[in-house]
């Protein structure tokens, strides 16, 4: 079907979206926890807050990696335009299926304190938000945009982008 084909790098725009949207949904979820514990002391929320900070600086560790493994995979894909549905690999849509089965399961079955989705759920998708938004970045400044670059490496590919 053509119609479900687009240019591969738009496929990058697709993972874009896709990450931001999921995200910031997740985001939100962590943050109606915490909402709900609106009686909790000071201690509390702030233990909260650090647990959300260190939530998303291991989560965006490793999204940063898998950004830039994926955008890499679309760029390599063989033919220009391609359905949608590849801008995630099979390996990545189990993934995908795993982790949402894995948390609908766990905050159903009460087995979890709202405590921890307060702030695991509100790193989490801060990270996810933000890789969704490396996503988009990747695609607008193209193979060379890295999120992590250090500021001598991004300054020098720059000038080298320059002259060329």
């Amino acid at each position: 079907m053509t119609l479900l084909k687009m240019k591969k790098e738009n496929l990058i725009t697709v993972a874009g979206v896709v990450w931001l949207l999921a995200g910031v949904n997740v985001a939100l979820i962590g943050a109606r926890a915490a909402v709900e514990m609106s009686g909790a002391a000071v201690g509390v929320v702030v233990a909260l807050v650090v647990g959300a900070v260190a939530a998303f600086f291991a989560f965006h560790a490793m999204f940063g990696t898998i950004v830039l493994k994926n955008a890499q995979r679309i760029r390599g894909l063989d033919s220009e335009r391609l359905n949608f549905l590849r801008f995630l690999d099979l390996k990545g849509y189990l993934i995908m299926a795993f982790m949402m089965s894995f948390g609908f399961g766990l905050r159903l079955s009460g087995l979890i304190p709202t405590w921890f989705f307060a702030f695991f759920y509100t790193g989490l998708g801060c990270a996810l938000a933000l890789a969704g938004a490396s996503f988009l970045l990747h695609r607008a400044f193209g193979e060379g945009w890295a999120f992590h670059a250090r500021r001598a490496e991004r300054d020098a590919l720059c000038r080298e982008e320059r002259i060329s």
